[in-house]
């Protein structure tokens, strides 16, 4: 037996505009006068200061907590020079360009459109943030979303990040259901230090530049994934309208990359300015050229190129569904699921072209060792897993397969981590 979760979109909507190179992740990108633009914070406007409108706090139980972990969260980033100051609770707080970065309440917030959460931007035409607001739906409050992490997802946009494709990011477009820590991935981490670094970011870590071509040419807004030797995608990026991307400030270490199309769980709709622009492309996930790369930190490695030209795709995995052993029953879920080591699971893969007798998938993480065979049902198949002991954390990426042409990921669709310590309640 198998059902989907219901997940909610969090939106994020940008007023004015403004230019800058590409770097690793999505960040808030538009056109203005023929240039790509993105935005960010001058060094001048931290410690960025936020007030709170008295209603969240009358409504969200521990709202003073979970609106200042989520500023933290990003604050504590390894390699970011960010900081912000509680400007304290306020009465009669609104949405609008007032000076003040809010956290508001409001009521049916993009009804009928399933929006939660909305963060507004105003910005002048040199890119420079002055101001950002992030507003929250009532049924966000009143359900079971988890609500640190919708928050922490908001105040990733309020600092310039558009939505990640990688499942297990904060900055995945979807939130999830429940009370998990709130945990900053890989790509969230690299991505927001790209912004707001505290060293030179060409000099930490090393430089990927490179091409996606497809059999029109230049691919625009394929997700380029550097996935390390471990099977985590440590760090992606966005092509742009010539099909170029970098990856910059990858840590050190053995990395293969791929790309993958905007063509679900995510596509081109999630985002914001150039990518909505984007004309979808699909195609199957293609290796880059170059094969295995030894990254060193400090250099940079050019001319690399994803060629996606060639049959069509069929295969397009879209959720992921984790049972215990000999259990067929799943709920498929399009967010990352969390799994821990020396645990026997199974794992479910569903979307579209899937063949029964045809399909099958590996979790990359060399930790995961399947034993069994695999088992089909309408459009899912699932197999059993024995996860090591001392498998490495981290977020995992799943490859799907229909043949040596045929292949598709789903990236980070599942998260390696160990169990929680004993865990304290935060004070305020």
């Amino acid at each position: 037996m198998i059902r989907k979760t219901s997940l909610m979109f969090a939106a994020a909507a940008i007023a004015t505009v403004v230019s800058l190179p590409l770097h690793a992740s999505a960040r808030l990108t538009y056109t203005i006068g023929g240039s790509s633009v993105q935005v960010s914070w001058p060094a001048s406007a931290f410690p960025i200061r936020y007030a709170i409108d008295r209603r969240v706090m009358s409504s969200l139980p521990n709202a003073a907590t979970v609106v200042d972990q989520a500023f933290s969260t990003w604050a504590s980033a390894p390699d970011t020079n960010i900081s912000f100051q509680d400007a304290g609770v306020r009465d009669g707080l609104t949405a609008g360009k007032d000076g003040v970065n809010s956290i508001t309440l409001a009521d049916d917030l993009f009804k009928g459109q399933y929006a939660i959460a909305m963060t507004t931007n105003w910005y002048d035409n040199s890119g420079r943030l002055s101001e950002a607001d992030i507003m929250i739906d009532a049924s966000l409050v009143n359900g079971d979303y988890n609500m640190p992490y919708a928050v922490t997802h908001e105040v990733g946009h309020l600092l310039g990040l558009d939505h990640s494709p990688v499942l297990s990011a904060v900055m995945f477009p979807y939130v999830p259901r429940g009370t998990d820590p709130t945990v900053l991935d890989s790509d969230d981490r690299i991505a927001i230090a790209n912004i707001y670094p505290k060293a030179d970011p060409t000099l930490v870590g090393g430089i990927l530049r490179g091409r996606v071509t497809g059999d029109s040419g230049a691919v625009f807004a394929a997700q380029v994934v550097a996935m390390n030797d471990k099977g985590a995608p440590v760090a992606t990026a966005l092509s742009d309208q010539r099909g170029n991307f970098t990856l910059q400030a990858l840590p050190a270490g053995t990395y293969r990359i791929y790309a993958e199309p905007l063509d679900g769980p995510v596509d081109r709709r999630n985002f914001a300015g150039i990518w909505r622009s984007a004309i979808q492309t699909s195609f199957p996930t293609r290796f880059c050229d170059s094969g295995t790369l030894h990254v060193e930190n400090g250099q940079v490695y050019g001319n690399l190129v994803v060629n996606t030209a060639g049959t069509p795709p069929q295969l397009n995995p879209r959720w992921v569904g984790v049972a215990p052993p000999f259990s067929d029953s799943f709920n498929l879920s399009s967010i990352a699921l969390t799994v821990r080591p020396g645990q026997s699971i199974n794992v479910a893969l569903a979307g579209d072209g899937i063949v029964s007798g045809m399909t099958t998938f590996d979790v990359l993480n060399p930790g995961f060792h399947r034993t069994s065979g695999f088992h089909y049902a309408g459009n899912y198949l699932y197999a059993t897993f024995d996860v090591a002991a001392d498998a490495p954390p981290g977020s995992v990426v799943i490859l799907a397969s229909n043949g040596s042409d045929q292949e598709a990921t789903l990236t980070g669709a599942l998260r390696l981590q160990t169990p929680p310590s004993r865990m304290r309640a935060a004070h305020r």
